[in-house]
């Protein structure tokens, strides 16, 4: 089993359900993981928020492989797992299209949850996974 289908296992037996939107290429060499609060009032507008704003910018992303979103009811935990191509191509993505998109898909998280907090699920955790080497 490679590092990334051991990483996915283990985080879907850790949080669960998980929906794949694009589902993660194993071949990505690299992943990042993002981890927020999301409880399940706030689940679907979450959810189709992420459907909304984030994937058809992802798609766009020169290095993009694919996505995994995964929910933990007990924990109330939402993680996203973003595979790129290489770290490279993920960090030439100019930090004013990331801005524009975070600040679409906050406006509608704002709106379906009917609140005024400029970032209603806030990242607990940013970071970045690569595979293992032999």
């Amino acid at each position: 089993m490679n590092w990334l289908a051991a990483l996915l296992l283990s985080l879907l037996l850790w949080a669960a359900p998980a929906w794949a939107i694009r589902p993660l290429d194993p071949a990505a060499g690299v992943v990042e993981v993002l981890q927020m609060p999301v409880s399940a009032g706030q689940r679907q507008c979450w959810r189709q928020a992420e459907e909304d704003h984030w994937e058809p910018w992802l798609e766009q992303q020169d290095g993009y492989r694919g996505r995994e979103l995964l929910w933990d009811p007990e924990r109330q935990q939402a993680v996203v797992l973003v595979g790129w191509q290489s770290q490279q191509q993920w960090d030439a993505i100019p930090a004013s299209s990331i801005g524009s998109t975070e600040e679409a898909f906050n406006a509608q998280l704002r709106d379906c949850l009917g609140v005024s907090d400029q970032q209603p699920l806030p990242l607990q955790r940013a970071g970045a996974l690569k595979p293992l080497q032999p």
